[in-house]
C-alpha cells in the first residue's frame, strides 16, 4: 500500500478514536462570580481536569454581575456546540425570573447540564449585638428591626434571610436588608459592626467565627458543616424541615447534543470523586453533590417552586 494511503487511513482512524470535543476549540467556562469565590474555584477544578477527560483545553472566563444575569446572557448567545458552558448559582434560574422585569436573556435559551456542588449559608451576627442563639436573634428582631448584610439584592444571603423571616413568622420590617456588592464586602461591613447580621456563604468567613470576631448562630441546610461542627442547623433549633441550600449549576446554550451533555456530567462526577478535589471543596464548605442534566433540571424545578412562594410573600422585585 502506498505510503500516502497508509497515512490517510491512519489519520482517519485517529480522528474517529478521539472524542468529538478534542477536535473543537477550547472549552470556555463562563463563571458568574469573580476570581477568589468558591464558584470560581469549582470552575477552575473543572477546567484543570477537562483535558484528562477528553474535553480538551479549558479556560475560565469570569463575568460577575446582576445575580448571574450577565454571565447567563453571554452564554445564551453562544453557539450550542458544547464549547461554552456557564457555571452559576441556581438562583439565576430559580429566583431571577420572578424578581427581574428583564434578565437580558430568555430562560429557554439555556439548558441544565450538571449539578456541581451544593452549599448552605450561615447566620452570623456581630458580637456587639449581644445575640448568642437563633432564639435570641428572632426575639431581638421582634423587638426592633435588625440590619442584615448580603452580597446583593436577590443573592443567596438575601433570599435565605427573607425565607427565614417568612417561614418563622417574623413581621415585615423586622429584618432590614442592606445589600452590598459581593460577599466580601458584606462580611467586611459585618465585621465592622455597621450591620448586625447576615446569612453568609461561610467559605469566606469561617476564620472570623473561630477567632471570635463574628458569632455563628445557625446553618441554613439540613446538616452541620465540617468547618463549624459546633453550630447547629435552623432545623435542630426548633424549626424542623427548614432547609435552604443553593446549587452550583453548569448550563449550556439550548440545543447542545445529549452526548456532550453526558460527557460534561461525567467530568463533574469524576472531579467530585477525586479526594484532592473533595478536600478543596470541603474548605469552601461545598458539599460534593454531583448530578447530570436530569438532576440539574429537577433542582431548578423544585427550587423555582419554593422561591416563587417566598418572592410573592415578601414582595421582592428588581426594576
Amino acid at each position: 500500500m502506498p505510503l500516502s494511503r497508509r497515512l490517510a487511513l491512519a489519520l482517519a482512524g485517529s480522528l474517529v478514536a478521539r472524542p468529538a470535543f478534542a477536535q473543537a476549540d477550547t472549552l470556555r467556562i463562563i463563571a458568574a462570580f469573580p476570581p477568589g469565590a468558591a464558584l470560581d474555584g469549582i470552575a477552575r477544578l473543572l477546567a484543570e481536569a477537562a483535558p484528562r477527560h477528553g474535553l480538551g483545553n479549558a479556560i475560565v472566563d469570569n463575568r460577575p454581575g446582576a445575580n448571574g444575569n450577565i454571565a447567563a446572557g453571554l452564554t445564551a448567545r453562544a453557539a450550542p456546540d458544547g464549547r461554552t458552558l456557564l457555571l452559576a448559582i441556581d438562583s439565576t434560574f430559580t429566583v431571577n425570573p420572578f424578581i427581574y422585569g428583564s434578565m437580558g436573556f430568555e430562560a429557554s435559551a439555556l439548558q441544565p447540564v450538571a449539578v456541581a456542588g451544593t452549599y448552605p449559608v450561615v447566620l452570623l451576627v456581630h458580637p456587639t449585638s449581644g445575640i448568642s442563639t437563633l432564639a435570641e436573634f428572632l426575639a431581638a428582631a421582634r423587638r426592633q428591626p435588625l440590619l442584615y448584610a448580603s452580597a446583593g439584592y436577590g443573592s443567596p444571603g438575601h433570599l435565605a434571610m427573607a425565607n427565614l423571616g417568612h417561614t418563622l413568622g417574623l413581621p415585615r420590617g423586622a429584618l432590614e436588608h442592606v445589600p452590598f456588592r459581593g460577599n466580601a464586602q458584606a462580611v467586611t461591613e459585618l465585621l465592622a459592626g455597621r450591620v448586625q447580621a447576615g446569612f453568609i456563604a461561610i467559605s469566606g468567613g469561617a476564620e472570623f467565627v473561630k477567632d471570635g470576631r463574628l458569632r455563628a448562630l445557625a446553618i441554613s441546610g439540613p446538616e452541620r458543616l465540617a468547618l463549624l461542627p459546633e453550630v447547629a442547623t435552623v432545623a435542630e433549633q426548633g424549626h424542623p424541615g427548614f432547609d435552604i441550600r443553593f446549587a452550583y449549576l453548569l448550563m449550556a446554550p439550548a440545543g447542545v447534543p445529549e452526548a456532550q451533555r453526558q460527557a460534561i456530567g461525567r467530568l463533574v462526577a469524576a472531579v467530585f470523586a477525586d479526594p484532592a478535589a473533595r478536600a478543596r471543596l470541603a474548605n469552601w464548605a461545598v458539599t460534593p453533590d454531583a448530578g447530570d442534566g436530569a438532576a440539574a433540571e429537577a433542582w431548578v424545578a423544585r427550587a423555582s417552586a419554593q422561591w416563587r412562594q417566598v418572592v410573592q410573600a415578601t414582595g421582592m422585585r428588581v426594576e
